[in-house]
């Protein structure tokens, strides 16, 4: 819980204050199917794992707030259901991620938001331990650079996204990066209802966290819908 404070503290910190935030107070929520194709290895202590890892469907879903006082970041909230199986029982690098941003340009066509988030990991690896499969639990807080984008096509309900949240520190890298495009089904004074589809790339290098050592990529398609109220 330090660590979980610490983060979110120093995010606060540098965040921008000459920002622009969101003219109206509004709550975003979402989710996505994501079919995935797992690879990589990981290792507990000096026992390398190399599992031929199934591909599988994860999910992701979220919910943010935006609102119209500058001096203090936007947030956003989203869970990630990261379990793959494949040689061993299955293993576990779920993450929730804390998300602290500020809209820096927001118009009707096109908007671009920077900050921190705080990925926060509470995982579980299998190993096989004297004939039998063994357990090793690992919890770890991994600040990144976050960034967002969003380009709308004029006269028209299409809009092409992007976002990534990146780090890269000596041996340890931990990025979730994804693109894709957004079409408006439903958009009135009321709520507005949003589908979208694209690519999704997770890379999860952990370097001596719990004894735990990995090298996973998670990376394919996905589908989702987004209601803004």
């Amino acid at each position: 819980m330090y660590k979980k404070t610490v983060v979110l503290a120093a995010a606060l910190a540098v965040a921008p204050v000459s920002a622009l935030a969101d003219t109206v107070l509004g709550v975003y929520a979402g989710g996505q199917i994501w079919n995935a194709n797992n690879e990589g290895e990981y290792a507990v202590g000096s026992n390398l794992i190399e599992p031929n890892f199934d591909n599988e469907n994860h999910s992701s879903y979220y919910i943010a707030l935006e609102h119209p006082i500058p001096l203090i970041p936007n947030i956003k909230v989203r869970e990630n259901t990261l379990e793959v199986s494949g040689g061993f029982e299955e293993n576990d690098f779920s993450h929730r991620d804390y998300i602290l941003y500020y809209e820096i340009f927001d118009n009707d066509l096109v908007s671009f938001d920077i900050g921190v988030n705080a990925m926060d990991f509470d995982g579980t690896l299998r190993t096989p331990v004297s004939n039998r499969l063994g357990r090793q639990d690992f919890s770890v807080v991994v600040p990144t650079a976050y960034a967002a984008a969003r380009v709308g096509i004029p006269a028209t309900d299409w809009t092409f996204f992007a976002d990534v949240s990146a780090l890269s520190v000596k041996d340890s890298k931990v990025q979730d990066a994804q693109i894709g495009v957004e079409y408006r089904l439903v958009e009135n004074l009321a709520v507005d209802v949003n589908l979208n589809a694209g690519y999704r790339h997770s890379v999860v290098e952990l370097d001596d966290v719990d004894d735990i050592y990995s090298d996973v990529t998670v990376k394919g398609p996905f589908l989702g819908v987004e209601v803004h109220f």
